[in-house]
């Protein structure tokens, strides 16, 4: 009997250590299952390594990145995360299916489905950036006058005022723009974001929210409209309306630009904004409110800075 009992106990523990091992590896995330609603086109790479080392990358062709650790609790058949990264490396995920190939848990009640992929594609497919990374020249210096102010002639320089740009953007549904994001020593990736434009005749309101196709919801989660009755007091507020507004600036000349739905001359202006990111704006002179590219650098520690081209794109 006692034999047979050492037995049972080997049994279950190679049952578990082979659990384990399946864990192991690179998981590429291609479905969430969020509250009834399913989402697909993901790229996140979660990586299981050995010693419960987590991990992660944006995608497969990205660098990883210390995410965590991570063990296997055989009773309750779960994955125990530990992290300070991301919410979504940390906390208990109850194993669904797991096989050689596919990994599907339940956690934080939205079922998340995984497939593996090659450790060495996956390292092969890493590599520098192809793409050039868009440059911005003017430092913040530069655009001060010598007692280190703004130099507030630069507004008149500007060509749109609120008036011009809020009349305009009230016939338009939604400005697109196809984005691409340049990660700290990571291959670019590319979605499509949006101005969604809503103008409410009886209220005689404009609200603009960002929209992210990639997420499939607003950036911008709270409406914030305009009252057309009063343009006057936002004026300020929204030079560079809707885009994130500059604390500092310098308009830099004129350039005529090239864009998916047509070339337009514009006003180009370098400056500052919030949290001190790095922006260029090419301001369309003859659409108010559009821009035909923009530029956003955010210097940070790695792997948390990043350089965003936006390009104006057409609806499909």
């Amino acid at each position: 009997m006692k034999k047979i009992t050492i037995i049972l106990m080997l049994l279950i523990a190679f049952a578990a250590q082979a659990q384990e091992s399946k864990i192991v590896g690179n998981w590429q995330l291609y479905q969430v299952i969020h509250k009834g609603n399913t989402e697909t086109g993901l790229k996140a790479v979660f990586i299981f390594a050995e010693k419960g080392n987590l991990k992660a990358a944006r995608s497969a062709t990205s660098k990883s990145m210390d995410a965590g650790t991570w063990k296997y609790q055989k009773k309750q058949h779960k994955i125990i995360m530990k992290s300070s990264l991301d919410k979504d490396f940390n906390g208990d995920a109850k194993i669904l299916k797991l096989n050689d190939s596919i990994l599907e848990y339940n956690k934080d009640g939205d079922i998340l489905s995984f497939k593996k992929i090659d450790a060495k594609a996956f390292e092969s497919n890493i590599k520098k950036i192809t793409i050039k990374k868009p440059i911005l020249l003017y430092e913040k210096e530069s655009m001060l006058d010598a007692d280190g102010s703004f130099n507030y002639e630069e507004e008149e320089k500007l060509p749109w005022k609120i008036d011009a740009i809020v009349n305009y953007l009230k016939n338009y549904k939604e400005v697109v723009y196809n984005v691409t994001n340049f990660s700290d020593e990571q291959d670019p990736d590319a979605w499509v974001e949006s101005e969604k434009i809503n103008y409410n005749k009886e209220a005689q309101t404009i609200d603009v929210r960002r929209f992210s196709y990639f997420q499939n919801d607003y950036i911008d989660m709270t409406e914030d409209p305009i009252f057309m009755n009063n343009l006057q007091d936002y004026e300020y507020d929204f030079n560079f309306f809707p885009k994130d507004n500059l604390t500092i600036y310098k308009v830099v000349g004129k350039e005529s630009v090239k864009t998916p739905i047509g070339i337009f001359e514009c006003t180009v202006v370098e400056g500052y904004g919030e949290d001190d990111n790095k922006i260029k704006y090419w301001i369309v002179n003859e659409k108010p409110g559009v821009f035909a590219k923009i530029i956003e650098k955010k210097e940070a520690p790695e792997p948390f800075g990043f350089t965003n081209l936006y390009t104006l794109k057409e609806i499909k």
